[in-house]
């Protein structure tokens, strides 16, 4: 069997298990039952992460120990209109001209991917490698909390080949540090006023994306478009109030879709669908390179709400996403094309028990000082809002070294297999790299990885001819340190 048939074989096997974020007992199960199938000394710690110990191949006994390293949790995104779910069903892998992707779904190849070339590695016996250690952490998507968890005396090997990068043929050896805030404010409720309509409003369509690898792209963000209607709205008609808001999901996915509920005085309810016509057309127009296919749709039916919230909770909330920063703050002046600092407004909800407003937002910087203030930008528009946040103390950025001797010998492997050097670079995405070279600061590290097109949107895709690429180059690698 071809190397890249094995991977994506042992791919679609974890494809079946649920391993959304903050949700990975099974799949962390999975990997311990897989790696005790196979005869491998196996752990896994309180944070879920796993650790799977492989003994050297002959000839390799006094070869330096390496760390394949990855994550099991996935992105969990989804088309309006599927209804897989992410707790109970299997994602739905389709191989087709040269790629693979899921059904309405994202496909979970960042980093499951990287789980598979991992495990790959160890399990075909035709492969010659040093000793292994194979690192799997949990929740990387929400906040590297399994690579917060570890211990330095957990890995014993100071060689580290991060399998979660994106595109084949780059190699990262840095990358941004970053944080969250997340906010809430609170709405005050009135009564229906008689005569009341409810106008429900859905943007969709959107392509979204990862938000540290695509926040450069200049997509639109369902929630800043949400805000643009509200203003435009209230701009012309008055006594607007809120009934229902909701948008986003992951902290690293740029939101894609909103919902939004506005009561409005039956007078003017056509009014209020003539500007979200308008601003439709506006829309489709400033966004028709980055999001073709985006669409605002709306329901006008009878209130049947008994209660709403008041015009000036709207207004509020209104000024706030409209102030709140999304997108790139700045760009690097050293790396040509590299995000230096960015934010993304991930996600909005509504906890109508408490009238309470939740907002989420994830903010990168490769420069700390400029992680820290656009922070304290976001907290000040919370606060002059009249709201609460809470920021984390975040996670750091990884420093490049570009002299290391893992990097010369990565480049100098992958000439010989391919004929040509990699691209070297640093990214505004995080890894957990970061982390780990925090807790272990002489552990060498490089990422790499298949190339993987759009991930945390149901549009993920996977090139299944780099999957071969960086077996090959890894297999080559492997046997490089006999």
């Amino acid at each position: 069997m071809k190397i890249c048939d094995r991977v994506i074989d042992i791919f679609k096997a974890l494809a079946q298990v649920p391993r959304q974020s903050k949700h990975e007992e099974k799949v962390s199960a999975w990997l311990v039952e897989r790696a005790q199938k196979h005869g491998f000394d196996v752990e896994r710690d309180d944070a879920n992460n796993v650790f799977i110990r492989v003994p050297a191949t002959p000839g390799y006994e006094h070869a330096p120990t390496l760390i394949l390293q990855g994550h099991m949790d996935m992105v969990c995104e989804k088309t309006p209109g599927s209804s897989h779910n992410f707790d109970t069903d299997p994602i739905d892998v389709i191989i087709e001209d040269g790629w693979m992707h899921a059904n309405q779904t994202s496909l979970g190849a960042d980093d499951g991917l990287g789980v598979a070339l991992a495990l790959a590695m160890a399990e075909d016996s035709d492969i010659e490698h040093p000793a292994l250690e194979i690192f799997i952490t949990s929740d990387e998507e929400t906040g590297m909390t399994g690579a917060s968890a570890l211990r330095p005396e957990q890995l014993k090997g100071r060689i580290l080949l991060n399998l979660d990068s994106e595109d084949e043929g780059i190699f990262t050896v840095g990358c941004a540090g970053g944080r969250e805030t997340k906010a809430t404010l609170t709405l005050q409720k009135t009564t229906v006023t008689p005569g009341t309509r409810v106008v429900a409003i859905h943007i969709g369509g959107l392509l979204g994306g990862h938000s540290g690898c695509e926040i450069d792209k200049g997509r639109a963000s369902a929630i800043k478009l949400s805000a643009r209607l509200i203003s435009n709205i209230m701009a012309e008609v008055r006594d607007v109030c809120l009934v229902d808001f909701s948008a986003g999901s992951a902290h690293n996915a740029i939101p894609r879709n909103a919902d939004l509920v506005l009561a409005v005085p039956a007078q003017d309810e056509k009014r209020v669908t003539d500007i979200l016509d308008r601003m439709a057309r506006v829309f489709a127009s400033e966004f028709k390179a980055t999001d073709p296919g985006i669409a605002i749709s709306h329901v006008e039916s009878g209130c049947t709400a008994q209660n709403v919230y008041k015009t000036d909770s709207l207004r509020t909330l209104c000024d706030l996403l409209l102030c709140y920063p999304h997108g790139v703050a700045s760009m690097n002046h050293e790396v040509a094309g590299l995000v230096e600092t960015s934010d993304n407004l991930a996600s909005l909800s509504i906890e109508i028990e408490k009238d309470t407003v939740h907002l989420l937002s994830s903010q990168r910087s490769s420069v700390m000082s400029k992680l820290n203030a656009l922070t304290a930008r976001i907290e000040a528009c919370i606060r002059l809002a009249g709201g609460e946040f809470q920021s984390s103390k975040g996670y750091p950025g990884w420093a490049p070294d570009m002299e290391s001797d893992l990097l010369r010998r990565c480049v100098a492997t992958y000439e010989a297999r391919f004929g040509h050097k990699p691209v070297v670079n640093v990214i505004h995405a995080g890894l957990e790299c970061s982390i780990i070279g925090a807790k272990i600061p002489d552990m060498q590290m490089i990422s790499f990885g298949p190339t993987v097109v759009s991930p945390h949107s149901p549009q993920e895709r996977a090139e299944i001819a780099t999957i071969q690429k960086v077996a090959d180059f890894l297999i080559d690698l492997l046997k490089s340190y006999k």
